[in-house]
């Protein structure tokens, strides 16, 4: 009989709010002798949503687990166990440079654990940038197509290599239903910090408008 061998894997929870949710998934885990290592969660008030991220160590039995927590867990409640593995991600990107030079060079000291598979943009301003970290930079251009043309060349090029996420890095172009329904809850977007007061375009000068000293 083969020995069975300690893993790290993430469950990720989200469900309905309710009392107790904490509680009830953390005596799961120790009713399989599962350690966790780390935990994060949250509540969106707007819509009575319960997100949770626990990393657990330990010997695992996927099926009996997940069953578990189905059993305690509210109706319509979503749960995923995956590999606490690096994150493949792909980074689309306009012309801004900011955002993405941190991303690259965190991932390149260690600072994320993540790979970033590719740069994907719809201007060529930040190929050099890209290029000097040995990254993939696909260009694919919205000249001339429809918002729903452009964003299926976009899901071409992304699928090509197949990532855990998809990041937007101040990517300046508002996505269609499709293509967040594509990557079902895999998309992360860096915005401006200064939502909800500034929003839409411009928030920078709406900010300096308003007089705001501080940001960030």
């Amino acid at each position: 009989m083969q020995a069975q061998t300690m893993q790290r894997k993430v469950l990720r929870t989200i469900c309905p709010d309710a009392k107790g949710l904490i509680a009830k998934i953390t005596n799961i885990c120790y009713k399989h002798e599962l350690n966790i290592v780390q935990n994060n969660e949250f509540v969106d008030h707007r819509t009575g949503r319960f997100f949770m991220r626990t990393e657990l160590e330990g010997i695992f039995n996927d099926n009996t687990l997940l069953a578990d927590l189905d059993s305690a867990l509210p109706q319509g409640s979503v749960r995923e166990l995956h590999s606490a593995g690096r994150r493949r991600v792909v980074i689309l990107v306009t012309k801004e440079a900011h955002c993405l030079g941190d991303l690259l060079m965190k991932s390149a000291f260690g600072g994320l654990d993540m790979e970033i598979a590719a740069v994907v943009g719809n201007h060529d301003t930040l190929r050099s940038l890209v290029e000097r970290f040995d990254i993939p930079f696909v260009l694919v251009s919205h000249e001339g197509l429809t918002r729903e043309e452009h964003d299926n060349r976009m899901v071409e090029e992304i699928d090509r290599y197949q990532p855990d996420y998809v990041v937007l890095a101040k990517y300046m172009r508002v996505l269609t239903p499709a293509f967040v329904q594509r990557y079902p809850n895999q998309i992360i977007n860096i915005h401006h910090s200064f939502l909800p007061a500034f929003i839409g375009a411009r928030p920078y000068h709406q900010a300096y408008e308003r007089g705001v000293k501080i940001i960030g």
